[in-house]
């Protein structure tokens, strides 16, 4: 009986949300499963980004003024409750690359890729997204990895 109630009160938790915030969560769902159909038919190297400006270069075309708290917070939001209510979810590399998108190739939003090799676990990779040198979006707690690839 437990399980049947689950759906109604996610539905009226839905419908209590502004128009703003259902709009915010459709586009990021769509997003989210964009991303992943994609890394089923592409490679993933097809998703990184080079860099072939110089230093110098960069620094005076891409300057952005850095992102709201809010408007952060909102992106992330939506990408965690949509990768919850969705049954076998989003992987953490799929929640990374579209919150990415979402904040728009914002150059302080860097998606990070470490690997983790222990006797008790085995081996195991993960995907974060950072902002300002913070971990924003699926943060590890249990276990360290190890940064291998990380790119804005």
């Amino acid at each position: 009986m437990k399980s049947l109630s689950k759906p109604s009160r996610s539905l009226t938790k839905l419908w209590c949300l502004s128009w703003d915030e259902r709009w915010l969560l459709l586009s990021v769902f769509l997003v989210l499963a964009a991303y992943k159909g994609l890394l089923v038919f592409l490679p993933f190297s097809r998703f990184m980004t080079t860099d072939r400006i110089s230093t110098t270069q960069k620094n005076s075309t891409t300057q952005k003024k850095p992102l709201s708290d809010e408007y952060i917070n909102k992106q992330i939001w939506a990408v965690r409750v949509i990768s919850g209510w969705i049954p076998l979810g989003f992987t953490c590399l799929v929640q990374a690359l579209g919150a990415k998108w979402l904040l728009k190739s914002h150059p302080d939003i860097r998606v990070c890729v470490g690997v983790c090799n222990s006797k008790t676990e085995g081996f195991s990779a993960h995907a974060w997204l950072t902002y300002q040198n913070r971990i924003i979006l699926c943060e590890q707690t249990d276990q360290v990895f190890e940064p291998i690839l990380a790119w804005t």
